[in-house]
């Protein structure tokens, strides 16, 4: 080969990987657009069903990473990257750290009930846990 063939196939795949480069930019940029704008839809549709803004931020936030993973996941495919193995990790991950928190989700969820329910007012007075006290602040 000469030279110039050379430079012609460097060329060729250069351009065609440039252009990957931009396009997978372009999909992080608007896909990461388009998770802000349902972040922010999701917000203000929450608001108008009067749910306590702890519960939205949380909620808020574990949709948010979700979107994100797969918006990387989904990039990784662009660039002709086998993307089974992260989803089958992904899979292998949530089943772990849903056994390993399991007590931990539980309170979570009582937690989210008290929010949600709120079956104390400020000042009264509940035992639990084999303390007792008075409620100051909700």
């Amino acid at each position: 080969m000469n030279f110039q063939e050379n430079t012609k196939v460097a060329i060729r795949r250069l351009t065609t990987v440039g252009l990957k480069v931009v396009g997978g930019i372009l999909l992080l940029f608007i896909g990461l657009r388009l998770i802000e704008f349902s972040i922010r839809l999701l917000r203000s549709a929450f608001r108008t069903q009067q749910i306590e803004e702890i519960l939205i931020n949380y909620l808020l936030n574990i949709i948010s990473v979700t979107l994100r993973i797969v918006l990387i996941v989904a990039i990784l495919g662009f660039f002709g990257i086998e993307t089974t193995s992260f989803a089958v990790l992904l899979a292998a991950a949530g089943i772990a750290i849903g056994a390993a928190w399991g007590g931990l989700l539980a309170n979570f969820a009582a937690g989210a009930f008290l929010i949600i329910f709120r079956p104390f007012q400020v000042g009264d007075f509940i035992t639990a846990g084999g303390v007792t006290g008075t409620v100051t602040e909700i």
